[in-house]
């Protein structure tokens, strides 16, 4: 929600509808959902209080296997983030998987508990930025040292963060959020709950926005959506961006969403920032 040019945060206690998406740092479909989300966001603003809920992808890639995908261990994940990249057209760099690939999802989800315990709004600016590092910028998120750099670069409290991570509280939480995945019955990721004084929905699996703006408004049916600002102002606020993001919210397909953002890199208004098999953009406070 966009108060005198200022994002105002998500609401809590007046929020007509919480949305509760089952996640994973490191889901390529979950990432995938981030333009879906900001888009959700965007266009009901402080009447959604949105939560994200550690769905513990994998404990141990030792132990696991996906036979819906083939995979058995870090180097057959490569080509399945490509190919939903191809779908959700979020950015992806799949050198992770030959440089540092991470051997479990867990380390990721507690920092994020971490996160949360200590600012709700920060913590999900956090998870944004693990899903971030991981997928686009060859950064292996488990370990504690880029755990650190990302929750001091989002504004947290740096020796409270730790020491969540250190006394076994953020591991607590994240127990939690296991447990109530279970409790749920979840089997993909993402999963939503959106519920509001209309009852609850739930979708499985990655969702256009669509079928999640008609479970908002059938659980709230007073609810209509927004129109965006332009987008400068919204590369302004949120920045970086993926093409894909600036894409969803406008209704533009990514061709038309690439040209408008050249064209204001050509003004000097946003910069590119090519990663992996796709660009995001920055912000430059360039010309009017």
């Amino acid at each position: 929600m966009y108060v005198d040019g200022v994002v105002v945060p998500m609401a809590t206690a007046d929020a007509t509808v919480t949305v509760t998406q089952f996640t994973d740092p490191m889901c390529t479909w979950c990432w995938g959902s981030e333009p879906i989300l900001r888009h959700l966001r965007t266009a009901y603003g402080d009447r959604l209080d949105v939560r994200f809920v550690m769905g513990g992808l994998i404990e141990d890639f030792e132990t696991f296997y996906d036979a819906a995908n083939d995979i058995a261990d870090p180097g057959d994940v490569a080509p399945h983030w490509l190919e939903a990249s191809e779908r959700h057209g979020m950015p992806v760099d799949t050198a992770i998987f030959e440089t540092d690939p991470a051997q479990s999802t867990y380390p990721a989800s507690v920092a994020f508990a971490a996160a949360r315990q200590q600012d709700r709004a920060l913590g999900h600016r956090y998870l944004r930025r693990l899903r971030e590092a991981y997928a686009t910028e060859v950064r292996n998120v488990n370990r504690r040292d880029e755990q650190i750099r990302l929750a001091e670069a989002v504004g947290l409290d740096v020796d409270a963060f730790t020491t969540a991570l250190s006394d076994g509280s953020a591991r607590e939480a994240f127990e939690a959020d296991l447990a109530r995945t279970r409790r749920a019955d979840v089997r993909a990721f993402p999963t939503y709950r959106i519920a509001g004084l209309e009852g609850e929905r739930r979708l499985a699996g990655f969702q256009p926005f669509a079928d999640l703006s008609d479970a908002v408004e059938t659980v709230a049916p007073s609810l209509s959506p927004s129109s965006p600002p332009p987008i400068r102002t919204f590369v302004d606020h949120h920045a970086p961006l993926a093409t894909q993001e600036v894409a969803e919210v406008y209704g533009m397909d990514r061709a038309a969403a690439r040209q408008a953002l050249a064209t204001l890199a050509d003004d000097g208004a946003v910069r590119r920032d090519p990663r992996g098999n796709g660009v995001f953009w920055h912000a430059t406070g360039g010309a009017d």
